[in-house]
């Protein structure tokens, strides 16, 4: 069963599910699930220059809007049927439910567990947006969310608007991010059934915050987002968005105008916990173990889901001492097992990510091989990218490092780069083991007996309550 046609397939929420679901099925993720995989293609559009391809980029995205008034059509159980028909004649000792997080989503693979996302991306087709005029985009909201929210009691929006690094996309369209608060009859039926064959429920709760704008009940707009800009620096301006507006011609000067009065959880890594107490309160009804994961930052989760690949490789006997690096959705959880691969996964391209890897390198032992893949989205954004940046991780490596599927010159304007990725991984990532047999709950625990204590997560066991 495929996404309903008004969930985006480009994104983290379906995106991450999709590279999950085919790893646990046995394949791999190619085209970040949506693109065809034809050499041809991809040369076309590395042809193509800077300019043609940012408007192939828009439009692959505006390809998956749907018009304002298919809004009504949209059913929060829908989406959770087509969730869990990825999974069907799956068994697992453990099941994940709640924000999107790429290292989990690896940690998922390793388990051999489903994950149910919270949160997905509904893009409302626009035209003609000027990217910077905030008002505007906050009163079209608000007359187009009516329905949508009127239908689906157990969903809250959260209107994202980014015009940092989803400045091409947003122009044609309006990030309309829904998170569930309630689990409904089928996250319902699924949580019951594999709590009842004694399966451990981890919730996934990301505690990353933001400022909002409170535009009516269960709906919010959020300036900007995660990628190494604050919210504070969004509201207020300074001196990086000052240079930044004046790069794209904007008729702004200093920054945006402050569009904000409340504090919520971050539109599509954050965690909703109203979900996470109804999960409590059903794993108590059944005597089932539910394990709060929580962590502040959605990078904070990387560190330890490398350290645990690296120990759990190690039990199983797999000698291999290299690490894939991907961001955003540019990850895939089945080659990293078939390659005996560690993940370490970032949630974008800039340096505030290539610093969180970079620190992380300092503090382990070295790698030999380090594997980068990176996300180009065709924009270069408030806090800049640089490809010398990336090149610092590579160097880390005591025998070589190498990027995957990334033409240097271009990045971050290298498009073809979402045709390429798949069959660069499988080329230049030489090593192949058999997919090692499942981690279990128990030895997660025993991972964190040992090193839990040096990571910036914390493990808390919800139920049951003895």
């Amino acid at each position: 069963m495929t996404a309903p046609k008004y969930i985006a397939k480009f994104d983290s929420g379906w995106g991450m599910l999709r590279a999950l679901s085919n790893c646990l099925a046995g394949k791999d993720f190619p085209g970040i699930g949506i693109l065809p995989q034809s050499r041809v293609l991809a040369q076309l559009v590395r042809a193509a220059g800077r300019r043609i391809g940012q408007r192939l980029y828009a439009l692959t995205g505006w390809s998956e809007t749907v018009p304002l008034k298919e809004l009504s059509q949209i059913r929060a159980e829908d989406i959770s049927r087509a969730v869990v028909a990825q999974y069907e004649r799956l068994s697992s000792e453990a099941i994940m439910i709640g924000s999107a997080n790429g290292a989990l989503a690896h940690l998922c693979a390793a388990m051999r567990a489903p994950w149910l996302p919270q949160t997905f991306l509904v893009p409302l087709r626009r035209h003609g947006i000027d990217p910077d005029d905030i008002h505007a985009g906050i009163e079209y909201g608000r007359e187009a969310a009516r329905p949508l929210l009127d239908n689906n009691p157990e969903l809250v929006l959260h209107h994202m608007h980014d015009p940092d690094h989803d400045r091409l996309m947003v122009r044609r369209m309006s990030y309309f991010r829904v998170k569930r608060t309630s689990l409904g009859d089928t996250y319902f039926r699924f949580l019951e059934e594999k709590m009842k064959a004694g399966a451990t429920i981890y919730l996934i709760d990301c505690g990353f915050k933001w400022s909002a704008s409170q535009v009516g009940e269960r709906h919010f707009f959020q300036l900007g987002g995660a990628g190494g800009v604050t919210d504070d620096e969004y509201l207020n301006g300074g001196e990086r968005v000052s240079r930044f507006l004046l790069r794209q011609g904007s008729s702004l000067q200093r920054g945006y105008a402050p569009v904000a009065d409340t504090v919520t959880p971050e539109g599509e890594w954050g965690f909703q916990p109203q979900l996470g107490h109804e999960t409590v309160a059903l794993a108590r009804r059944h005597r089932s173990k539910v394990v709060r994961i929580s962590f502040d930052d959605p990078e904070d989760m990387s560190p330890l889901v490398a350290d645990f690949y690296r120990w759990w490789y190690e039990q199983r006997g797999v000698r291999t001492n290299h690490l894939l690096t991907g961001s955003f959705i540019f990850l895939d959880p089945y080659w990293t097992l078939r390659t005996g691969s560690v993940p370490f996964w970032l949630v974008f391209n800039g340096r505030r990510s290539a610093g969180h890897l970079n620190r992380y390198l300092s503090e382990v032992a070295p790698y030999d091989h380090i594997y980068t893949m990176l996300l180009s989205n065709g924009v270069n954004p408030i806090e800049g990218v640089s490809i010398d940046d990336w090149r610092a991780v590579l160097e880390k490596a005591s025998a070589g490092g190498e990027f995957v599927g990334v033409d240097e010159d271009r990045f971050p304007y290298d498009f073809a780069s979402f045709l390429r990725y798949n069959a660069a991984l499988q080329k230049q990532v030489p090593f192949r083991h058999d997919t090692p047999e499942a981690a279990t709950p128990a030895e997660l625990d025993r991972f964190l007996a040992e090193h839990g204590h040096r990571y910036r997560v914390r493990f808390e066991q919800l139920s049951p309550v003895s």
